[in-house]
């Protein structure tokens, strides 16, 4: 079985789909059948699928997009527009607790579905039945969490780059204060928050570089020995891979490649050592 990943049209979603032997390069537009019905993607992933269950299959291309079948897609921002809307309107008149986030009329308009953010369980079966009436086909009210919010809404992060929930991520992973504090970050929650008020996605993508790195350098206040002399680690730059050392009022600025672990310690190199404690015997220097 081959499978694109497509991302659907007005959604943050992706799905691996059937490619049901419509080859479409990225980039293609096509029409696509889900488990929640048909809508418009573009394909943004290719890859083999060898029975490899990481992968989930969950729904065929039908056809590679028309001009006739994107023609119709300013109707269905009309309808989601609209929708939202009436939807917001009846919502506040209702006195529901909930903030509406997007509105996502399906291809063949058969459903609509409106995402929406609320801290409490709703009630929103007359809400239901009132658009119901209104736009005469099927409605569903998914509840959606803070991140999702996010990924939906968009923006950019304290980086200046979009934030990395829009392009870099398929599912959400966990993401937890000990990532940032093997990163030497500022545990501020403000400086290590993302737009949604939890903790920066991107923490999670280089806490496994950072671990690897720190497993091989010495922890601030800890020693590093030159033949009789002890320094003590004053700040670790670990994407620099450097160590500053104190000895007395003697500050040296070194890298961990020149130090060695021997007996659990860290110690400098041999072959450094002399250059490192080469001293200048003019006094007018």
């Amino acid at each position: 079985m081959e499978v694109s990943a497509v991302k659907l049209r007005n959604s943050y979603q992706i799905y691996f789909v059937d490619t049901n032997d419509f080859f479409l390069r990225q980039n293609s537009q096509c029409v696509v059948e889900i488990e929640h019905g048909i809508d418009v993607g573009r394909v943004v992933k290719i890859r083999g699928y060898q029975n490899n269950p990481s992968l989930p299959v969950t729904g065929k291309i039908m056809r590679k997009a028309t001009p006739e079948d994107l023609s119709k897609i300013p109707e269905l921002e009309s309808i989601e527009e609209k929708a939202f809307t009436i939807c917001r309107e009846k919502s506040k008149a209702k006195k529901l607790d909930m903030k509406l986030v997007s509105v996502k009329c399906l291809f063949d308009k058969t459903k609509i579905i409106f995402y929406f953010v609320a801290e409490n369980r709703i009630d929103f079966r007359e809400l239901v039945r009132e658009l119901a009436a209104v736009f005469r086909t099927r409605i569903e009210m998914r509840q959606i969490g803070v991140r999702d919010e996010a990924r939906i809404v968009g923006g950019y992060g304290p980086c200046g780059k979009p934030m990395c929930c829009l392009y870099q991520r398929e599912e959400f992973e966990p993401v937890s204060i000990k990532m940032a504090k093997e990163q030497n970050l500022n545990l501020n929650s403000m400086k290590i928050s993302g737009m949604c008020g939890r903790l920066l996605c991107c923490l999670g993508f280089e806490y496994n570089t950072y671990r690897e790195i720190n497993e091989t350098m010495p922890e601030v206040d800890s020693i590093v020995t030159a033949k009789d002399k002890n320094f003590k680690v004053v700040s670790v730059n670990t994407l620099k891979e450097t160590v500053m050392i104190k000895e007395g009022d003697r500050f040296l600025n070194i890298k961990t490649k020149d130090m060695e672990l021997k007996d659990g310690k860290h110690r400098i190199k041999e072959e450094l050592i002399e250059e490192l404690f080469r001293i200048d015997e003019d006094p007018d220097k």
